[in-house]
């Protein structure tokens, strides 16, 4: 679910070579590297920003805090990263990613000087430049000139993040301890009388303690039938709980559903919907297949506030693809963590909701990381 984007960004930004050496970066930008070598390109311009940087984060470590950032790769030798950060910022933006040359990206004089590297033309991959905006896309037209087109490489992105590595899957779990541990803060607090922007708030708490870049929370006022943001307004006890927290740990989220109070006519057929999703969570499965079993199960529409998905990939986007609704086409990916949801609205009763976070395996159950109708009081 899209929440709002936060003004200041918290938590520790560092490159963990721990959890993610310099040898997991080199497998993973092999991906780029077979794409510029069979397509003949010169290098990639590879972009994200502080709302959007899945994919900049998986190549690079990097995750913006503020405004953009963009690797300059070239077919031969290391990348060149351009932070949109004034030059004092610069040693602090090193610290953050395997990249050894940063650069301020507000001295444009650094990306045509990459370009000069590369010769007198060609080709350059283009990853995310849909999402500049028209002001800096302009600058990188002026720079490329004549010399230079730009041809999509995000295929290159989406099959290489299709499934999760066993090291983004270490880190996944641990977000979502987080999210429980959030979640489970944010019920208690509710629970004990709180109102509902004072419980939410309860849960953030319990999130940046735990060292986490970003959190977000969402609430219904209204029993369940819509969601919003925190408004300052602390006067709010509905007559049952539902909220939705979301958090980022290292780059990786996880998010789950916070439900009390709700009646049981709402709560059975969304259990039985999220048990048919997690049992149906077999490598290769349709997932359209998986859309229809669960809303069989609902036997009602599902809660607008899902805009028609039962589930989808999560990593280090909210949504990495794989979406899991009707229509949908695709199978689900073994290795991989997905967020599942299941919900309904009844005019006269409100609305439920429940998620769970499994990993699936090449055989098997999948492993359930986090279920939200199980959250620990």
């Amino acid at each position: 679910m899209l929440t709002v984007h936060p003004s200041i960004i918290l938590g520790s930004y560092l490159w963990d070579e721990e959890r993610l050496p310099r040898d997991e970066f080199d497998i993973r930008m092999g991906a780029i590297r077979e794409a510029m070598a069979e397509r003949g390109w010169a290098g990639v311009l590879l972009y994200g920003d502080a709302r959007e940087h899945g994919s900049l984060a998986w190549f690079t470590n990097f995750i913006p805090r503020m405004r953009w950032a963009m690797a300059l790769i070239p077919a031969k030798g290391e990348p060149r990263l351009l932070a949109s950060m004034s030059s004092r910022d610069i040693p602090a933006m090193r610290t953050m990613t395997w990249v050894p040359d940063v650069k301020t990206g507000w001295e444009w004089r650094w990306f045509d000087e990459w370009l000069a590297t590369l010769g007198e033309g060609g080709t350059l991959g283009a990853i995310g430049l849909d999402l500049m905006t028209p002001l800096l896309f302009g600058s990188v037209e002026k720079s490329l000139g004549d010399r230079f087109r730009l041809e999509p490489g995000d295929d290159i992105v989406e099959a290489a993040r299709a499934t999760h590595r066993p090291r983004e899957i270490a880190i996944l779990r641990e977000a979502a301890d987080i999210a429980r541990a959030a979640a489970a803060a944010l019920r208690e607090a509710w629970e004990r009388g709180d109102d509902i922007e004072t419980a939410a708030l309860a849960g953030e708490r319990m999130a940046r303690q735990r060292a986490v870049h970003d959190v977000r929370t969402l609430v219904s006022r209204d029993g369940g039938r819509t969601f919003e943001p925190y408004a300052a307004r602390f006067e709010d006890r509905p007559q049952h709980l539902l909220a939705y927290v979301a958090v980022k740990y290292l780059g990786c989220w996880a998010d789950a559903y916070v439900e009390s109070g709700a009646p049981q006519s709402l709560r059975g057929p969304v259990k039985a919907a999220l048990d048919g999703l997690i049992a149906g969570m077999q490598a290769g499965a349709p997932v359209a297949g998986l859309a229809q079993a669960a809303q069989a199960q609902l036997g009602a529409p599902l809660h607008p506030a899902l805009t028609g998905l039962f589930g989808r990939r999560i990593g280090l986007s909210l949504s990495e693809g794989g979406e899991i609704g009707a229509g949908r086409e695709g199978l689900v990916q073994a290795n991989t963590v997905y967020a599942l949801q299941a919900g309904v609205l009844d005019p006269a009763q409100g609305g439920g909701i429940a998620s769970a976070l499994v990993l699936t395996r090449m055989q098997g159950e999948p492993e359930v990381l986090l279920r939200s109708d199980e959250v620990s009081k």
